[in-house]
C-alpha cells in the first residue's frame, strides 16, 4: 500500500499557482486522500476541485484582459518634441521649461513642480477672465472646495484672503483653476487695460482701485502691498504671460510679539516684559509738567 504523500500550505499553494480558492481545494482533497476516501468522497472532491479550477480561470481571464491597463513597468520616457496636443486628462514633456505638462482640461496644463493651483467656484455674481486677481471668499463643505471672486486690495478685506490667478476664464457659477504659484498667460499684459504702460521684468500688485485688477504702481497703506507676480511677456491681446508668485505681506498687529488691541492715534508700540510682547499704549506728554516729574523722579 502506498503511504500518502501530506503536502505543506507552501507547496500546495506553489502547485495552486497561489490561488486561493484553489489551495483551499486540494487542501482538502490531500486530507480526505490520506482518510482512505470511498469513491463518493473522490466524486465530490473531483467536482469540488474541478469549480475552483474553472473559477481560477475565470478570474485569470478577467485579469489578463485588464492587462493593458495596469501594466507593470519600470519607467516611462516620453518624446522630447512634437507632436504634443494639449488634453485632458495626458501627460507630456515639455522641453521648453524642462518638465512634465498634466492636462487638467482642454484649456489648463499643470507644469509639474513648477506650478500651485487650486481647483474652486465662481460665485462672484459675474464671469471672471484669465488672468484676474481673485481672493477666497469660503468653502462648499462637504466638497472640499473652496469659492472665489475678484480680488478687492483696497485694505477692507484682510490680505489673508487673497487667493491668486485664475489661469482660465471661469464661467459665473462655474469651477476652474486658480494659480498661486507658476506662469499664467493668454491674456493682456501691456498695461493698457489700466491706463498704464508695462515692460518685460515689471512687478505687478493687485490693484487696490479696481475689484481684479492690476497695478505696477506700489499701493500705498491701508491698501494691500501685494507683489505677487513679474510680467515675463509684456504683450497686448492674448498673447501676454506673468509669473505668479502670492504673497499675502503681514501687519505690525500679526506680527507673533505683537499685542495691539484697538490702537488709537498718536500710540506707540513699549515692550512689556510681564506679558513678553509689545503693546500699543499712549505716549507721555512731553508738555506736561507732571508727567516730567514722574519721569525725573523714575530716573533718579
Amino acid at each position: 500500500m502506498v503511504t500518502p504523500i501530506t503536502p505543506t500550505r507552501n507547496q500546495i499553494a506553489r502547485m495552486a499557482q497561489d490561488d486561493p480558492e484553489l489551495t483551499k481545494a486540494l487542501e482538502q482533497l490531500f486530507t480526505v486522500a490520506g482518510a482512505a476516501p470511498v469513491p463518493a468522497d473522490i466524486a465530490a472532491l473531483t467536482i469540488l476541485v474541478e469549480n475552483n479550477a474553472y473559477d481560477s480561470g475565470v478570474a485569470n481571464n478577467k485579469a489578463e484582459s485588464y492587462q493593458p491597463n495596469f501594466q507593470k513597468i519600470d519607467y516611462v520616457d516620453f518624446n522630447r518634441v512634437g507632436p504634443h496636443v494639449p488634453a485632458a486628462r495626458r501627460m507630456q514633456w515639455n522641453e521648453d521649461d524642462g518638465t512634465i505638462d498634466v492636462g487638467l482640461n482642454a484649456d489648463v496644463v499643470l507644469q509639474v513642480g513648477q506650478e500651485m493651483q487650486f481647483y474652486a467656484k465662481n460665485t462672484s455674481g459675474g464671469a471672471i477672465d484669465n488672468g484676474t486677481p481673485v481672493m477666497f471668499t469660503g468653502a462648499l463643505g462637504a466638497s472640499g472646495k473652496l469659492t472665489f471672486s475678484k480680488a478687492v486690495a483696497d485694505g477692507s478685506i484682510t490680505s489673508l484672503y487673497m487667493m491668486g490667478v485664475a489661469t482660465e476664464d471661469i464661467p459665473k457659477n462655474g469651477f476652474g483653476y486658480i494659480t498661486s504659484f507658476g506662469k499664467v498667460r493668454g491674456f493682456n499684459t501691456s498695461g493698457a487695460p489700466y491706463s498704464e504702460t508695462w515692460v518685460d521684468g515689471d512687478i505687478i500688485y493687485f490693484s487696490p482701485t479696481v475689484a481684479g485688477g492690476w497695478t505696477n504702481v506700489l499701493p500705498v497703506a491701508p491698501n494691500l502691498d501685494l507683489p505677487v507676480a513679474v510680467v515675463l511677456n509684456a504683450a497686448t491681446g492674448g498673447s501676454g504671460s506673468i509669473f505668479v508668485r502670492m504673497n499675502t505681506g503681514q501687519y505690525l498687529t500679526s506680527l507673533h510679539d505683537v499685542h495691539a488691541l484697538s490702537p488709537s492715534d498718536g500710540q506707540m508700540l513699549a515692550y512689556n516684559a510681564a506679558n513678553s510682547r509689545w503693546q500699543n499704549t499712549t505716549p507721555i506728554d512731553v508738555n506736561d509738567t507732571t508727567a516730567r516729574t514722574l519721569v525725573w523722579l523714575e530716573a533718579y
